[in-house]
């Protein structure tokens, strides 16, 4: 399939050249002293007092091109890598960062328990769509004492797909500990340098900053081969300019000083390009991510590091600012989802969350992964050959006739069409004899049934001993 071009080859030009511009004359702030030396040896003009870096353009260009095209985002099960590369396929996970949970029995908000880590875990193990699974932000035990490693061995034991994790403000100590976590499965540090079955995210604090547990974490994660998602959350008309082009301009900037520092530091460390860009609504104060002008943003996110750098993205997709997952819901993600993908984007995130990523729902999750089936399909686009056209079967069939038993039929009925778990296609009648199910009710249901059936191939007992010992020693 084409894909879909946002900006023209002039508009990448110059949101390029613009973005070179300002890293130059206008640089970041850069918190970590260890960053800004690593940049002053390479080049940087660095000021330690003021903590400003400005990045030349050659040493910018130089940098960025060592960044890998091609990142694997391995799994326990080596059916489940994902393979993100130019021109590849597109992969989905679900949202990160969520605080809030909707209760599967109840349909009820609280917030995020760390026992809900093994129930999402299972569910992403079980959605065929569903590429791979994040972590959710449980409030016991908070992040900075540990929590995300507490969660990543939740989820290790109950997926065999990759996982996107996340550590809190204190990397130097518990990124080490989900470090030791991943080796215990894998085996070695060498076996997860190879095949790492985790990455981890950061990002700039716009606009135009790099906390120094940001950048921290990057170092760390280019150590030992962890593949980095560096993300940048401008909000236009907040933190950005209130245009589009500029939050795009910005997000670019802060992306590309992130990417630098990384391939400095550690050549050819794996990166994902990441723009969350947001848009404040000037009458509520709060920051959205689903509106049309997102999806534009994201659209043109990946075709300016696609048509520049071919980096990797990963970009939001199944996203909503709605609290429920109703029409809205439904319209917000539909476009945020089809747009990037259209655009080349090699992960659209974001499945299962709602109210801005603040809250996971189980039954969104499930939906999601229907929406996500729909554009894989769509992104398939059509195979025309003498063959799929038919014509031999238009010849047997003739004027009159039907297709249903022809060979022609029953060689593609399967393969040809997306077919939907929870949709309801049949008559009415029969919708009504089912008890009037809605798609909620339906997602409900198939949730619950993953969740009874579904068992996620287990560790061997010794891995599990290991990843416990590892997490006493947390505390």
């Amino acid at each position: 399939m084409h894909t879909l071009r946002i900006l023209s080859k002039q508009e990448v030009k110059k949101l390029h050249s613009a973005s070179l511009e300002v890293l130059n004359t206008v640089g970041l702030k850069i918190d970590s002293e260890k960053a800004r030396k690593i940049l002053e040896e390479a080049g940087a003009e660095v000021n330690h007092q003021t903590m400003l870096v400005h990045f030349p353009p050659h040493l910018v260009e130089e940098s960025v091109k060592k960044a890998p095209q091609k990142v694997i985002f391995a799994a326990r099960n080596p059916k489940y890598d994902a393979v993100l590369e130019p021109g590849g396929d597109t992969f989905c996970r679900p949202t990160v960062g969520s605080e809030g949970y909707v209760d599967l029995e109840t349909g009820k908000y609280r917030h995020v328990q760390l026992s809900d880590a093994k129930e999402w875990a299972t569910l992403v193990d079980g959605l065929e769509n569903i590429s791979y699974c994040a972590v959710p932000y449980p409030a016991d035990p908070p992040l900075d004492e540990g929590g995300d490693a507490h969660v990543l061995r939740i989820v290790l034991e109950n997926t065999e797909k990759h996982i996107h994790a996340y550590c809190g403000r204190n990397p130097l100590k518990y990124m080490k500990y989900m470090i030791e976590l991943a080796v215990a499965v894998m085996g070695s540090e060498e076996e997860l340098k190879k095949r790492p079955i985790f990455n981890t995210m950061l990002g700039a604090l716009s606009p135009l900053e790099y906390e120094d547990y940001m950048t921290d974490l990057l170092l760390l994660s280019g150590e030992y081969g962890i593949p980095a998602e560096i993300a940048t959350m401008p909000i236009a008309g907040g933190t950005a300019p209130v245009t589009v082009a500029g939050t795009i301009l910005l997000s670019h900037v802060e992306l590309l000083a992130g990417i630098t520092i990384a391939e400095i530091a550690n050549p050819g460390a794996p990166i994902v390009y990441r723009p969350i860009p947001m848009t404040l609504d000037m009458s509520t104060g709060a920051a959205l991510e689903a509106t049309a002008e997102n999806a534009l943003m994201a659209a043109a996110g990946a075709q300016l590091v696609r048509e520049t750098y071919n980096i990797p993205t990963n970009l939001l997709g199944q996203v909503a600012d709605a609290f429920i997952p109703d029409g809205e819901s439904m319209i917000e993600r539909s476009f945020n989802t089809l747009l990037p993908t259209l655009a080349g984007a090699n992960v659209v995130s974001g499945a299962g969350g709602l109210e801005h990523v603040y809250t996971m729902d189980p039954v969104q999750l499930v939906i999601d992964d229907e929406i996500v089936g729909m554009t894989k399909r769509i992104l398939r686009g059509l195979e025309i050959n003498n063959d799929t056209l038919g014509l031999d079967a238009l010849a047997r069939v003739g004027p009159g006739g039907n297709f249903l038993s022809d060979d022609h039929t029953l060689k593609y009925f399967r393969t040809e069409y997306y077919r939907p778990h929870i949709f309801n296609r049949g008559t009415r009648e029969i919708w009504q004899s089912k008890g009037e199910k809605d798609l909620n009710e339906n997602a409900r249901q198939r949730a619950k049934t993953i969740l009874r059936e579904h068992k996620p191939a287990p560790l061997p007992d010794d891995v599990v001993k290991e990843l416990d010992s590892i997490i006493k020693r947390l505390g």
